[in-house]
């Protein structure tokens, strides 16, 4: 038999909503329940099958052994914050904030100071969100997190602050590419042309193929006022969308073509391309899209006198 999750690991993680339970979750659910029949007044261990059945979409059945186990413990926090987690799965966004100040006034944990903030966005309470996405940080850095945090800060338009906090997660966690792309968008909407120059010079040299980041650059260039150099990088992405292409002729390679053709003009080219991903990649989503959007505008575009 697999081994019940341990109570302690459960209640620590206090992870955010997963979407799909995994296999074997039924099997969990079934463990706490045997392990309340043995000890039906330890508080604890309702706690533990409300987590199991939060991920597992039983909201309802979760809010119960919530109250349960709060009948046996009142004082126990981590009651507030599983049930401030699962009203905010729920949607009940202004009872979940209420649970999970409860939670963090007396510390808090990085997923429950995570959770506030998104449920505070929600409520438009924007600039409390990016508090609490600082403080969760501060616990644990993560991408996700610091991604989650400039896009509010760029919301409300504090660019400045959106791009120190980019910048510090860079230095924390690495140069990774969704921070380099969301440093690259602040910086160019502030016009630090050079700075957004430096990170793709930056990505450039570490990618394997360029295509996209050469596109990127262009665009940057144009906002710069650089136009010329800009379509010298939009023809240099062709040659290289044109090698990876042949080299491979996947999916993937021919939609990051159709995407140069579009920079180029080029719109016969880039739906000739998009019809061939979708021959390969039916399901490609991004490439559907694109190709319906192309498609609509060449039919508006032919029926203006």
């Amino acid at each position: 038999m697999r081994a019940r999750i341990p109570i302690g690991a459960a209640l620590a993680l206090l992870a955010a909503v997963v979407a799909q339970a995994h296999p074997g979750l039924h099997h969990d659910i079934a463990q706490a329940s045997e392990a309340i029949d043995k000890e039906p007044a330890r508080a604890e261990l309702y706690v533990e099958r409300a987590y199991l059945e939060r991920l597992d979409e039983e909201y309802d059945a979760a809010l119960i052994d919530l109250n349960s186990a709060q009948r046996f413990d009142p004082g126990n926090l981590r009651v507030a914050a599983e049930r401030g987690m699962t009203l905010s799965a729920m949607g009940q966004y202004a009872e979940a904030e209420a649970e999970l100040t409860r939670f963090v006034g007396h510390g808090g944990t990085a997923p429950t100071f995570a959770e506030r903030a998104k449920v505070r966005a929600r409520l438009g309470k924007n600039r409390e969100a990016v508090s609490d996405y600082a403080s969760a940080i501060a616990l644990r850095p993560d991408i996700e997190l610091y991604i989650e945090r400039g896009t509010l800060q760029e919301s409300l338009g504090d660019l400045a602050g959106a791009a120190a906090g980019y910048r510090e997660g860079r230095t924390k966690l690495g140069e990774a590419v969704t921070l380099d792309l969301a440093l690259i968008r602040v910086e160019t909407s502030r016009k630090r042309f050079a700075s957004a120059l430096e990170l793709i010079a930056g990505q450039l040299a570490r990618a394997s193929v360029k295509t996209d980041w050469y596109l990127r650059r262009a665009d940057v260039l144009d906002a710069a006022g650089r136009t010329t150099e800009a379509q010298a990088d939009r023809e240099t992405a062709l040659r290289e969308a044109d090698i990876a292409v042949e080299r491979t002729g996947s999916g993937l390679q021919l939609y990051s073509r159709a995407k140069v053709q579009v920079a180029l003009g080029r719109i016969e080219e880039a739906k000739q391309d998009l019809e061939l991903v979708l021959e390969k990649s039916p399901r490609f989503a991004e490439a559907r899209e694109m190709l319906a959007k192309l498609t609509t505008a060449d039919n508006d575009k032919r029926m203006k006198p």
